[in-house]
């Protein structure tokens, strides 16, 4: 391999693992195009789509690669949840919350060519979504997850999150952010269910949360909530 390639390759190593645009490695080399485009015929770097290429680094899986990978994303949704009650549903598909549109194609096409099932929400300001980092991970915070997890009608993730953290929450934040949304395709606040879904913690002789009786018209709903609710009390 000519000298050239292998100068440039050593400027990559930080990078290893991650995913690289074309326009932002041309910050360390003026000639990325023409040796990334040359490297990947080689096999030395794997193209991913046009403008992105893969450095490669071994990866055990998804979580794995998440945790190399150098752009910026947010673990949100129930993968959030996971992280934020022990897994107590699990889930195959990986939800991400992303502000860069062509990154969002990048990573659907590398996560396609690796099998995993993988869900990206595109948000034009991340700033504006809550989060904490774990480890390399970037998570969406504990109670806009709760929140996003009721607006998607997972109930059991949402309520599950909220008994593991029940020490942790700021009750505040979270009433005064789930007062404006609404359940999904319902008129159903977020709010709402959550102040139901706690009675029937209470009701089912599980722990008690703050909380105003309230109740839930939609007939659907309520059922979702109190089958949640039920499945959390008898394996929390």
């Amino acid at each position: 391999m000519a000298n050239y390639f292998t100068n440039f390759l050593e400027k990559l190593t930080p990078y290893k693992g991650s995913l690289i645009r074309v326009k932002a490695i041309k910050s360390i080399e003026p000639k990325a195009k023409e040796y990334l485009n040359k490297l990947s015929k080689q096999g030395s770097i794997e193209r991913v789509k046009w403008g992105w290429y893969w450095v490669p680094a071994e990866i055990v899986d998804i979580w794995d690669f998440l945790e190399k990978d150098k752009n910026f994303k947010v673990i949100s949704a129930q993968t959030a949840a996971s992280f934020w009650n022990n897994d107590f549903v699990h889930r195959e598909i990986c939800t991400l919350k992303v502000d860069d549109r062509s990154y969002e194609r990048a990573l659907q096409e590398f996560a396609k060519t690796r099998g995993w099932q993988i869900e990206i929400e595109y948000s034009k300001d991340l700033s504006k979504v809550k989060h904490r980092k774990i480890g390399n991970l970037f998570v969406e915070l504990i109670e806009d997850n709760v929140i996003a997890c009721l607006q998607r009608w997972a109930f059991t993730d949402a309520f599950a999150t909220l008994y593991e953290n029940r020490s942790k929450i700021n009750w505040n934040q979270l009433y005064q952010g789930a007062y404006w949304k609404r359940i999904s395709k319902t008129n159903i606040r977020t709010r709402q269910a959550l102040e139901y879904g706690f009675h029937q913690f209470e009701e089912l002789g599980g722990v008690k949360f703050p909380h105003r009786e309230t109740k839930i018209p939609d007939h659907f709903v309520r059922r979702a909530i109190d089958d949640a609710v039920e499945r959390v009390v008898e394996f929390g």
